[in-house]
């Protein structure tokens, strides 16, 4: 099978980039052959402030991905095309461009953004769902992407001017939805339910034979970016009180709030061996998001190599995670419970290998490789030979 792979990556590299990483290196080992067509966000630091200005129209529609897309699809002559993030360089041209090839679309669903204009269903550091079944354009005076009125209307336009088109509709064969939670909100609001599989993210490449555990001074450990809507801002309410250090991986505008704080280790960014590593050896692993993500990969790291979650329960996170069996959750913003919770996993060390133990058999069902080849070929397959 020939798949033309489509993403368009961040500035500041996310879970979004490792699943397509991941996604292609095992289709490329089952035998098939991966076309890419990447563009990248850095471009845009080199652009002239007219061509910015001409991103913002881009957003909605790119002629040059259209006609440079479309000559790839002629080319190569592929089974399908799998689209993971179109915005803001690749634009919902893409699908036009499939469409005219007559090539069948599959669109991973790795965020809210078709339903949200800054993706993450949050506003302000709290769950916000009020564009949900109105107009996109609302959030423009909210300013919901990156704080600015500009660009936020750059979104709400493509949103309403594709949802007017019926894009989504009618020129995505299937969409990928990583949990059964966020399928149920996109299915609420307006996407064809006949069309939203699910499929979750998996994690390959880690071989718990070869990073084993190791004795050393016991700490917690954050891995993602530090940013508000990762509830990061919690490390400072409570870092007086931690029962081991936490290591934290990651970079973000709140790294500097965060720096020299006691019982608070910012190592920055790491390689993802250094950071399996970092998990491995870890008491366990603090998620506190404020927002529903859409499947973090961190879990499935941790599960991965048998180090317990601790984490927030929102959205697609207690789709992953069931109290006290695979893991433990608190409520999202909850300092006290977050605490209780740490200081249980160092007074009961049995307890927590059995969540561990129970999180690598969830990982191998529903995680490892072969499991989501499995369900990935069967949705490709879908929309090759439509019944």
């Amino acid at each position: 099978m020939k798949i033309v792979q489509v993403h368009n990556y961040y500035q500041i590299s996310g879970g979004e980039d490792t699943v397509v990483a991941a996604e292609k290196k095992l289709l490329e080992e089952k035998g098939h052959q991966v076309i890419t067509y990447y563009r990248h966000n850095s471009e845009i630091k080199n652009q002239k402030f007219t061509k910015k200005l001409g991103l913002l129209k881009e957003t909605n529609w790119s002629d040059f991905t259209y006609d440079d897309f479309l000559k790839v699809l002629e080319r190569e002559q592929p089974d399908l095309c799998h689209v993971h993030n179109f915005l803001p360089l690749i634009s919902p041209s893409v699908f036009y461009a499939c469409s005219k090839a007559n090539v069948p679309v599959v669109q991973t669903l790795h965020n809210y953004r078709l339903i949200c204009t800054n993706g993450l269903l949050m506003r302000q550091g709290q769950i916000c769902e009020s564009c949900l079944g109105k107009s996109a354009y609302q959030s423009v005076l909210k300013k919901c992407y990156r704080d600015s009125m500009i660009q936020t209307y750059a979104i709400a336009s493509m949103l309403e001017k594709h949802k007017k088109r019926q894009t989504w509709a009618t020129k995505i064969d299937a969409f990928i939805c990583l949990t059964e939670f966020a399928r149920d909100k996109f299915i609420a609001n307006g996407l064809p339910p006949e069309k939203l599989k699910v499929k979750p993210n998996f994690m390959g490449g880690i071989s718990t034979h070869e990073i084993e555990k190791k004795e050393e001074t016991p700490y917690f450990i954050y891995v993602g970016r530090l940013a508000e809507s990762k509830g990061v801002n919690l490390f400072k309410a409570i870092h007086a009180d931690l029962p081991f250090p936490i290591k934290i991986v990651g970079e973000g505008e709140l790294m500097n709030e965060l720096r020299g704080l006691p019982n608070i280790e910012i190592l920055g960014t790491k390689t993802h061996h250094e950071t399996v590593v970092l998990i491995r050896n870890a008491r366990a692993l603090i998620l506190p998001s404020l927002w529903y993500e859409g499947m973090p990969m961190v879990i499935l790291e941790a599960f991965a190599v048998k180090t317990p979650v601790i984490a927030s329960n929102l959205g697609a996170i207690q789709s992953m995670i069931q109290h006290t069996n695979n893991g433990l959750l608190f409520s999202a913003g909850s300092s006290t419970e977050l605490l209780n919770l740490l200081q249980m996993a160092k007074e009961n060390p049995d307890k927590m290998k059995v969540l561990a133990d129970n999180a690598f058999v969830n990982y191998a069902e529903l995680y490892s490789s072969e499991a989501n080849y499995e369900k990935l070929m069967e949705i490709y397959q879908s929309v090759i030979h439509p019944a």
